[in-house]
């Protein structure tokens, strides 16, 4: 749900009651206020936008590439009893994990949800064609926690850093599976194996923040949060995560500078994140940034109702009638069922 803010408020209303007439309710609406508005959401959703249909695209490609390796990879043990591996070096296979990667950069969606399971569970499949054990039951894992089965995707990751302690990736799955679970206990063993191999120092405040944020504990979430970003500043998603805990203990400014700060570090190329600074600039005020920052995020997004919404409240804060109420009208074309969250019959 888009963040509400409350400077230009019956305008925009009022702009929502001709959109109603428009579309031929025939009932007065309004728009309802949400009371937690101010706090930021995990994961806007974004899945009939753009990003999403370029990650269509490139899953496809790369599912052709994956399903021709792994063509070649059953003639080549067929009627064998020893197993038999590709080269690293085969092209379909070096072409399917560029192109699952870049459709995974793209995709808007939560990275353990369900829908992309099926890729995870192919790309452990290609793995596995070149002899890549450990990349393979990483994604095994990878799979498990998109299908919800934290217990497997533990057991998955845990026996890759049983092999390869410095295999940081695979701790950090570990425990990220123990923390879906409520197993903090695990987690905190977990991490202190992590630590112990060498870990780099952000991996290490990130994971206990996750364990502090479970624990209700967000004070020190907060500050391991912080601290993992002073390492490694250019963890956006983490600075989303941050700001989130920040607006929540009313600390907006504070959220401000962690998401202004990480522009530099690919925020600006981030939609998700620009809607986020955008929304939160128009609840503290700043609604000529909120502007400037919504409007990149929608030329990136096209296709997005959510963020055409937040738009419109930004212009409509400034004072920019017209522009507001195209926006608003551009919300509810490409999201039909946004007006069914902010418009109600009025009592």
């Amino acid at each position: 749900m888009a963040i509400v803010a409350k400077t230009g408020w019956k305008e925009l209303r009022a702009l929502l009651l001709i959109w109603g007439f428009l579309v031929g309710t025939g009932v007065a609406t309004v728009i309802v206020l949400n009371l937690t508005g101010s706090r930021l959401i995990n994961h806007i959703e974004y899945v009939e936008a753009s990003r999403f249909a370029r990650a269509q695209v490139l899953y496809m490609e790369a599912m052709r590439h994956a399903e021709r390796l792994l063509q070649k990879a059953a003639e080549l043990n067929r009627d064998v009893s020893t197993r038999k591996t590709l080269s690293p070096d085969d092209p379909d296979f070096k072409k399917a994990v560029e192109l699952f990667g870049k459709a995974f950069a793209l995709d808007p969606r939560d990275p353990y949800s369900r829908p992309l399971r099926p890729y995870y569970e192919i790309l452990a499949h290609c793995y596995t064609a070149v002899g890549m054990d450990n990349w393979a039951r990483k994604m095994g894992a990878r799979a498990f926690l998109a299908e919800g089965n934290n217990r497997d995707a533990s057991i998955y990751a845990g026996s890759v850093a049983a092999d390869d302690p410095t295999d940081f990736e695979a701790w950090m799955l570990q425990a990220d599976a123990q923390i879906r679970a409520g197993e903090l206990e695990n987690a905190e063993a977990t991490l202190l194996k992590m630590e112990a191999a060498g870990a780099p120092p952000a991996l290490v405040h990130e994971l206990r923040g996750m364990i502090a944020e479970k624990r209700g504990q967000v004070a020190k979430a907060v500050a391991e949060y912080t601290l993992a970003i002073e390492k490694a500043p250019e963890n956006i998603d983490l600075r989303k995560r941050l700001a989130g805990l920040l607006v929540g203990e009313k600390r907006r400014e504070d959220a401000l500078k962690v998401l202004r700060e990480g522009l530099a570090y690919g925020g600006e190329r981030d939609p998700n994140y620009l809607h986020r600074l955008g929304s939160l600039e128009l609840v503290v005020g700043n609604a000529q940034d909120a502007v400037r920052y919504l409007e990149r995020a929608a030329r990136m997004e096209p296709s997005s109702g959510d963020i055409y919404f937040s738009l419109a409240q930004a212009y409509q804060a400034l004072g920019k009638k017209a522009r507001a109420y195209d926006a608003l009208q551009e919300a509810i074309r490409r999201k039909p069922r946004l007006a069914d969250q902010v418009l109600k019959p009025q009592e």
